[in-house]
C-alpha cells in the first residue's frame, strides 16, 4: 500500500495563532508552520525544546500529540 511522505495536515486556530502541522514519515518528525507567514515555512517541532513562548508551546505540543496519534491510527 502506498503512503505519502506526509500524514494528514492538522490545523489549530487558537489564541491568535493559525498553525498547521503534519507528520513527516521520511524522518519521523512533526513539522509545524504558521499560516500568517508568507510563505509558511515548515519547522520540525521538538516538544523537549518547546516554542518561543508558553502559549505557543502549549499549542504546538497539542498539535504534536495529535499528529502522532493520527499516525498510529
Amino acid at each position: 500500500m502506498y503512503k505519502a511522505n506526509y500524514g494528514n495536515h492538522l490545523l489549530s486556530f487558537s489564541e491568535g495563532w493559525k498553525l498547521i502541522a503534519r507528520y513527516n514519515r521520511i524522518d519521523g518528525s512533526v513539522e509545524i508552520a504558521d499560516l500568517d507567514e508568507t510563505p509558511a515555512e515548515w519547522t520540525s517541532y521538538d516538544p523537549k525544546s518547546g516554542a518561543s513562548d508558553k502559549v505557543l508551546t502549549m499549542l504546538c505540543d497539542s498539535l504534536y500529540d495529535r499528529c502522532l496519534l493520527q499516525e498510529l491510527a
